[in-house]
């Protein structure tokens, strides 16, 4: 299955719906490729929980019909994976929690009926960790088998990222969409808190949890939030209307970029060496970077965001850790009593000290673009973990828009990104950003093209 030099299962969204427009490609067959190629890969791999291969094949003949009828929407035949804490009528929810393995919710989330609307298919439920908690999944990282796929959003980012669907919808409450999008090679947005609504998710903090998406173009992904952006009925957080914020673009220019050298002293020597020598690069063709300091310690964030996080996962899992105790991991258990240890009053300070700390941020962000920072500290680390989140936690505790890009291979031949973090719903601003940076940095090859370490056969 070839047309225009690209396997189908390569295309990315974008790609794929030119394609369809001009006739060249059927829904029908995208998905068939892509099933062949979740069949080849993923028993090693693991990023699905579960596959609605009717379900998306009699979608895929429906979006056939629209396009054939001239009613095909924004994202018409376009397949995703969707986080199994999402809720999708018809398919389970199980959020990697026995007792939930057959619990249909009965109801689409809001993001994923704004989707399915715009004619994209749903392929199935792709892997998360237990109600996105910091136990490891048993999602396998395909550049190298015995690296970590990291967090709670580990099976969005190996289904894109072993060319098994284009996108995929997945959530943020630490930095759960931008690293393990960096440690395998591909683009991940964390909009701002409270762009998209959050109704029909499992919840596993009010306060931080984030709906965005994966894919492998920064156009993929503002396609895919300007339909998801919106507020849905059960949920009275999202902060915004929507989609009318997203339809034009922003910069007509190079862009002016903060480098915040906090992280530069945390991570790895050899992320730093490489992402100086990015950011080296994107000044020599305009950028005008700048640099600063944090206004507070980075350790003060990260207690502030535990505290925080602890206390309202423990409160929401109150009732059900009693009754399912044995089903419950251990780590996730351990931070659920401690989060109902945490007495109101060190929560209730917490989210004050949250809203002084944002004041002293904004500044950060005066005459700039954007931020720009590593993604991870380094590639990778071994299955044992889901990687340090200190350079994500900043932002999700600021509620910021926060986008990753892969910038480069690290010695080890494990991908690496940069960061960029923009101004609070201004999207548009930090799009331009992003597709003006993946326009000047060589892409990757994919995982099973390049000198990784997997063992799965290649198709």
């Amino acid at each position: 299955m070839q047309r225009h030099n690209l396997p189908f299962h390569e295309l990315t969204a974008t790609q794929a719906l030119l394609l369809m427009r001009a006739g060249e490609l059927s829904p029908v067959e995208f998905i068939e490729a892509l099933l062949e190629r979740i069949a080849a890969r993923d028993p090693v791999l693991q990023a699905w929980v579960r596959i609605d291969r009717d379900g998306a094949i009699e979608s895929a003949r429906a979006a056939q019909r629209a396009w054939r009828d001239g009613t095909a929407g924004p994202l018409c035949g376009i397949p995703l994976g969707v986080k199994d804490l999402i809720f999708t009528k018809g398919l389970p929810t199980g959020a990697s929690f026995a007792p939930f393995r057959d619990r249909d919710p009965g109801v689409d989330a809001a993001c994923i009926a704004r989707l399915r609307a715009a004619g994209a298919i749903v392929l199935g439920k792709v892997e998360t960790t237990q109600f996105a908690g910091r136990d490891p999944s048993r999602a396998h990282n395909p550049w190298d088998l015995t690296c970590t796929a990291s967090g709670s959003s580990s099976g969005s980012a190996v289904a894109v990222a072993d060319r098994m669907a284009p996108v995929s919808i997945a959530t943020q409450t630490g930095g759960s969409i931008i690293r393990p999008a960096a440690y395998l090679g591909i683009v991940g947005l964390s909009p701002t808190h409270g762009r998209v609504s959050c109704d029909g998710l499992l919840p596993r903090s009010f306060s931080f949890d984030t709906v965005g998406a994966m894919a492998r173009s920064v156009e993929d992904l503002q396609l895919l939030l300007g339909v998801m952006a919106g507020p849905g009925q059960r949920d009275p957080s999202t902060l915004v209307p929507g989609q009318t914020e997203l339809a034009s673009s922003a910069l007509d220019r190079a862009p002016r970029l903060l480098v915040v050298d906090d992280f530069l002293q945390r991570v790895a020597p050899g992320t730093a060496a490489h992402f100086t020598a990015t950011i080296e690069e994107l000044s020599k063709r305009g950028a005008n970077l700048r640099r600063a300091r944090l206004p507070v310690s980075l350790d003060l964030l990260l207690a502030i965001h535990t505290i925080i996080l602890f206390a309202e996962a423990g409160t929401y899992h109150s009732a059900m850790l009693p009754r399912y105790r044995q089903h419950y991991a251990a780590g996730l258990r351990a931070q659920l009593e401690m989060g109902q240890a945490i007495p109101a009053h060190a929560y209730l300070h917490a989210q004050r000290v949250r809203r002084r700390v944002r004041t002293q941020f904004a500044s950060l962000l005066d005459g700039v673009d954007a931020i720009i920072l590593p993604s991870n500290p380094d590639g990778a680390p071994d299955r044992s973990t889901i990687g340090p989140h200190f350079c994500q936690v900043p932002w999700t505790l600021m509620g910021w828009p926060a986008i990753t890009l892969p910038s480069g291979l690290s010695k080890e031949g494990l991908p690496l990104g940069i960061q960029l973090v923009g101004t609070p719903f201004a999207e548009t601003v930090l799009f331009s950003v992003a597709r003006w940076a993946e326009s000047l940095i060589e892409p990757l090859p994919a995982p099973d093209s390049a000198s990784a370490r997997s063992a799965v056969p290649a198709t």
